[in-house]
């Protein structure tokens, strides 16, 4: 038994299929099935009753679930306790980085002033999703790292996190590469006439929002496609099998091959920046004060 199994096996649970949890993590249905297949072997009981519409757990499989998550999630933590006892200085911020949430402005900016910011350093740490969270990376903010890099458009973050602006991310019309639409240099929403466009539901972000406000009411013939929350890996692969257009942001430009991503003709901004909790601790407070005031 492997950590990789285990975190395959609350894939599945979430997504309820082979395949699709293995789109999740860009490996094959068939490799999911054969992880899964070798944990239920070195388990000895079964976790998932199979059928041609996907997967449903045991009760055996219902009953692992739970400590499986709290095994992860405590393995998470004894990794980032351990590796503070190593550490030599204090100074130390932990970034968090993801595909959806990349900290290159951040970094470019820290590359700038670092000879000015001495007594700090940075570690960098790829974040892992909580699934149990619908805010999933900003819920690592505190636990596994200091800060992360996102956008703080919405009330519930403002009401949770502390926002440093950094600058604004662009809108844009992902689709795929053998879609007319791509040969585009920038997209109007009245090139989207009568297609349907994947976007977050309402109340994510206000942004977000706005736009589909707009689109409502002057493009009534685009259809506005909601997923079941902020995006994931899961929604660039869904954009391709279903060759539906998907309304995007700068940093995820280039995240799927198979996609192409064209600048929005709007005057619509998404504000980001550095996010943190809404206490930070001494340590990071200091840091982001400096920061700033270099900046």
């Amino acid at each position: 038994m492997d950590i990789s199994q285990l975190q395959t096996f609350i894939r599945v649970s979430e997504y309820g299929s082979f395949t699709q949890a293995g789109e999740q993590s860009f490996i094959s249905g068939t490799a999911v099935m054969k992880q899964i297949n070798r944990l239920e072997a070195e388990l000895n009981f079964k976790l998932f009753v199979r059928s041609a519409t996907g997967t449903t757990l045991t009760p055996e499989g219902e009953k692992f679930l739970p400590y499986v998550r709290q095994l992860l999630r405590l393995l998470n933590t004894a990794v980032a306790e351990s590796r503070k006892v190593g550490l030599v200085t204090q100074n130390v911020i932990t970034v968090g980085t993801s595909i959806l949430h990349p900290a290159d402005p951040f970094l470019t900016l820290w590359h700038d002033l670092a000879p000015q910011l001495s007594n700090f350093r940075l570690r960098i740490i790829q974040l892992q999703e909580d699934l149990n969270s619908s805010n999933r990376e900003y819920a690592m903010l505190g636990r596994a790292c200091d800060l992360i890099v996102g956008t703080f458009d919405s009330t519930t973050l403002k009401q949770s996190f502390n926002a440093t602006p950094l600058g604004y991310y662009q809108f844009g019309i992902a689709i795929r590469t053998d879609n007319p639409l791509a040969q585009l240099r920038k997209i109007r929403l009245s090139d989207l006439a009568n297609q349907r466009v994947l976007m977050v539901p309402t109340g994510i972000s206000e942004k977000n929002d706005q736009l589909r406000s707009e689109i409502m009411t002057h493009y009534p013939t685009i259809s506005p496609v909601s997923t079941t929350g902020r995006y994931d890996i899961n929604t660039f692969n869904r954009a391709v099998a279903d060759n539906i257009a998907m309304i995007t942001l700068t940093p995820w430009w280039h995240i799927h091959p198979n996609l192409v991503s064209i600048p929005l003709e709007t005057s619509l901004e998404v504000p980001y920046g550095i996010m943190t909790t809404k206490f930070a601790g001494n340590t990071t407070t200091t840091f982001l004060e400096k920061f700033n005031a270099l900046r």
